[in-house]
């Protein structure tokens, strides 16, 4: 029997009792295919390709026994394909190749490549973590949606096409929901003829639904640039960087409505704050935003010099700043977005060219930045959230930072530009003829559309 929730489905079919709101002119088209969308067009233009100097010689040597290794084995073993095992999984996407890297966290070693067709730089992985948990889906933020895959198989279950380049996905700590945020960027056009009605959608995330993958809540929310989502513990209210706005806005997930919109505070430039991701932390106490501090566009007026916003949630519908780190705090670069440790004693803010910072939760004070060997915009802690592994784009390795030692304590070697990280519970099944791809795909040659991400690094190449 075949089931149909592997089919995916789009943003244009709402599930039953999805909420009702305004609708883009037009109709999405079912039979639209996403790659070729508008959102292609949105990401990064700065983006590089990390073969445009050739391929490495040493990559190419190390390739070409395994392509010729993995073919004999394609030929007797069929499709390879099984469930998966309940193993701690980290799971590094390398945007240059649309290759993923699977990591063994306990040996912190790469167990396999596997070549997945599309990439991810910010996927949703902030309570999907977890070692007790059970919940197996990644969710993969592309240009014009998000994307769905089973993690034993690597099989895509779903897509749900937003309409818009960026989008920011998390899933809630219950796994019910899936919250995206859409069309935020510090690139936006300050002052555009014809704005875009930005949006943030709620989608079931749930696999035993017969909705699952569908859209459930859709709301418009005027040029504002919804940036990043962000949830609390409890799963009931999302924040959101509203960056055209200058907005903090707590979204109540069920039933689906904005409670709550803060101004995000004054500038420490000439410019704008610029909120533009943010994180919770996992006691619900603190809200961690990283703002660009300048101007918008993609040649500001005002350069962007970047701080970090602690902003407390203890009551979610009135967010409170009470703390903000700059460059005259020691901050030695513009952060891109945070993870904070399980027991929310620290923030580690990702800063391009600079490395992985880290706040102190409890003075709030800048207290290291450690060196990960190059230049890197998102991680993702291992399953029992003592190590965040950090993807090094112009490296092509994950470096393993320790959360006790605030150290890196190992790398691993990853795919070509590594940019988004997640973690999981379930480790891929062997496909044959998937390393194949892999391997093809590790040598530079060109297999199918290079469907792109977003990325908010101008050294990183999405596609």
């Amino acid at each position: 029997m075949t089931d149909d929730r592997c089919r995916g489905r789009r943003a244009g079919t709402r599930g039953e009792g999805a909420a009702a709101g305004p609708e883009r002119d037009g109709p999405r088209s079912a039979e639209a295919d996403p790659r070729s969308s508008k959102g292609a067009a949105l990401a990064n233009e700065d983006r590089e390709n990390p073969f445009a100097g050739g391929v490495d010689r040493r990559r190419l040597l190390r390739a070409s026994g395994g392509v010729g290794a993995a073919a004999a084995l394609a030929g007797c073993s069929g499709d390879g394909r099984g469930g998966g095992e309940a193993l701690p999984t980290v799971f590094a996407f390398n945007t240059g190749n649309r290759t993923v890297s699977v990591i063994d966290p306990e040996r912190d070693e790469a167990v396999a490549t596997a070549f997945l067709d599309t990439t991810a730089s910010f996927p949703a992985n902030q309570y999907s973590t977890g070692a007790d948990g059970a919940y197996d889906v990644l969710w993969l933020n592309v240009a014009g949606g998000v994307r769905a895959f089973d993690q034993g198989t690597l099989a895509e279950l779903a897509f749900v096409e937003t309409g818009f380049g960026p989008n920011y996905p998390n899933v809630t700590p219950d796994g019910d929901h899936l919250l995206v945020a859409s069309g935020g960027t510090t690139g936006l056009d300050p002052d555009p003829d014809d704005p875009e009605d930005h949006a943030i959608f709620r989608v079931d995330a749930d696999r035993e639904s017969d909705s699952f993958g569908e859209v459930t809540g859709e709301m418009r929310t005027g040029y504002v640039g919804p940036c990043d989502a962000t949830l609390g513990p409890e799963g009931e209210y999302c924040f959101v960087a509203d960056i055209a706005d200058e907005a903090i806005r707590v979204v109540r997930v069920d039933p689906f409505e904005t409670v709550a919109r803060v101004d995000a505070g004054e500038p420490v430039t000439d410019g704008n704050v610029l909120p533009f991701m943010c994180t919770a932390t996992f006691d619900g106490r603190y809200l961690l935003v990283e703002n660009g501090e300048g101007t918008l566009g993609s040649d500001p007026a005002v350069p962007r010099e970047g701080s970090e916003s602690v902003w407390d949630i203890s009551d979610p519908e009135s967010p409170e700043e009470v703390a903000k780190v700059t460059r005259d705090d020691g901050l030695p670069g513009a952060p891109i977005t945070s993870e904070v440790d399980p027991d929310s004693e620290a923030a580690y803010l990702l800063i391009p060219s600079e490395g992985v910072g880290v706040i102190d939760l409890e003075t709030f004070a800048y207290e290291t930045t450690i060196d990960v060997g190059g230049s890197a915009i998102a991680a993702a802690w291992g399953p029992d959230r003592e190590k965040l592994y950090v993807p090094v784009q112009d490296a092509n390795h994950v470096a393993v930072v320790e959360h006790a030692s605030r150290s890196v304590v190992a790398t691993v070697e990853a795919g070509a530009a590594p940019t988004g990280a997640a973690a999981g519970t379930v480790r891929p099944s062997g496909s044959a003829v998937g390393d194949v791809r892999a391997t093809l795909a590790s040598l530079g040659l060109p297999l199918g559309d290079m469907e792109a991400t977003f990325c908010m690094d101008d050294h990183c190449y999405c596609g």
